[in-house]
């Protein structure tokens, strides 16, 4: 027979439907019959005696709230003339919420649910597919929609958001980004949201603290023409952005001391050290309609990192990349990380073969192993062979 303690393990298995019967249509929920085996698990009169008192004790009958036992008697042969259950069953919200220790957790949900209805009616989906997510953040409700007040009345603030004038903490945003994010995709207009962008800040136009990227200018005529005071430099992703740079190609390399000694390049412009991070470029306008170069090592990871720069930039070269280099400088290589990738998708077929070579035999040959005389030439090698350049340059 069906105790207490299975009870109120199978209330607490309705709570989830519970809370999505109240948010459409109220109580209808209740009453509501627990399915049970109401039969003696014991042949013995005192064993179903206890089980039958173990129920009542547990039931609104005794505790004033909780389930109901309906009772029918019953005269047998075997058991004589008793009471056991017919039906076991909530029959109000009240008892029920009572029973699985819920009233609190209901109480500040309804009220949240009752807010958003009020202030944010285009949440109601959301509202529905998410209760348990607005259950964990009912006491937030209210900061979370004075920052989406905030959003609707200043969209695209440029502001860092522990500036926003929002009576919240000043890390407040930042914990509930997700959520937010939401919210906030549901409730602004198209207009406000680069729908384009994953990070919260660039997606809602917020500030935040930039990725700097480090810059070698290997054409002093451009230090001139930007007005720095260096040709080595770091710059915050938005200043370099807003740069006013013309007729450049660009050299993106992975290692920073090899990005140093690069040589001078007429109208040319170096990244290095960015790693994964080369998809940022894709902020800098001016580097849309330009030429670029890059230069990586030659194993899996390098191959991706093209991969993802040619994604962005489809017109991107690469220079020491080839299988004629891993013939060349396979005696520098080291054992590379074993990851058993598959091909990237935006690699020519002598990229992708070198790629596969590197997988297969989990290699890798970083390039500052590169002899610098070897680099050199091969820079030679690039400038002879596209158009960009001069045939007159000499390095």
């Amino acid at each position: 027979m069906i105790q207490p303690d299975d009870i109120r393990r199978k209330a607490g298995n309705l709570y989830p439907s519970f809370l999505q019967t109240w948010l459409s249509d109220g109580d209808s929920f209740f009453p509501r019959v627990i399915p049970a085996d109401r039969t003696p698990s014991a042949d013995d009169m005192a064993t179903a005696i206890k089980e039958v008192e173990q129920l009542r004790q547990g039931s609104k009958e005794a505790l004033g709230y909780g389930y109901t036992v309906v009772w029918r008697e019953v005269n047998s042969r075997k058991m004589g003339r008793n009471r056991f259950p017919e039906r076991i069953l909530f029959e109000t919200q009240a008892d029920y919420l009572r029973f699985v220790g819920k009233q609190q957790e209901f109480a500040a949900f309804s009220a949240a649910v009752l807010h958003l209805r009020t202030q944010a009616p285009a949440l109601e989906n959301w509202i529905d597919a998410n209760a348990q997510r607005l259950i964990d953040a009912c006491a937030q409700v209210e900061g979370l929609l004075q920052v989406v007040a905030f959003f609707r009345e200043h969209p695209r603030p440029d502001r860092f958001a522990r500036e926003l004038p929002i009576p919240v903490d000043t890390k407040f945003i930042e914990r509930h980004q997700g959520l937010l994010q939401e919210w906030l995709d549901i409730l602004l207009p198209p207009t406000a949201i680069r729908a384009d962008e994953a990070q919260f800040e660039l997606r809602y136009g917020l500030r935040y603290v930039e990725p700097h990227l480090y810059v070698r200018l290997l054409d002093p005529c451009l230090k001139n023409e930007l007005g720095f005071p260096c040709s080595e430099l770091s710059l915050p992703l938005h200043t370099l952005a807003r740069l006013e740079v013309r007729d450049v190609a660009a050299f993106v390399v992975e290692n920073k001391v090899n990005l140093l000694t690069l040589p001078l390049l007429p109208r040319c412009i170096g990244f290095g050290a960015l790693g994964r991070a080369v998809t940022l470029l894709r902020h800098v306008p001016w580097l849309a309609s330009r030429n670029l170069f890059y230069w990586g090592d030659l194993d899996v990871e390098g191959f991706e990192i093209l991969s993802s720069l040619r994604a962005l930039h489809p017109g991107t070269h690469s220079f020491m990349m080839s299988e004629e280099a891993i013939e060349r400088w396979q005696h520098l290589g080291t054992r590379g990380t074993g990851r058993k990738t598959d091909v990237p998708a935006h690699l020519t077929d002598s990229e992708r073969t070198a790629f596969l070579r590197c997988r297969d035999h989990e290699l890798r040959i970083e390039q500052e192993r590169l002899p610098q005389p070897d680099v050199i030439a091969g820079i030679r090698s690039l400038l002879a062979n596209h158009t960009l350049f001069s045939n007159s340059l000499k390095i």
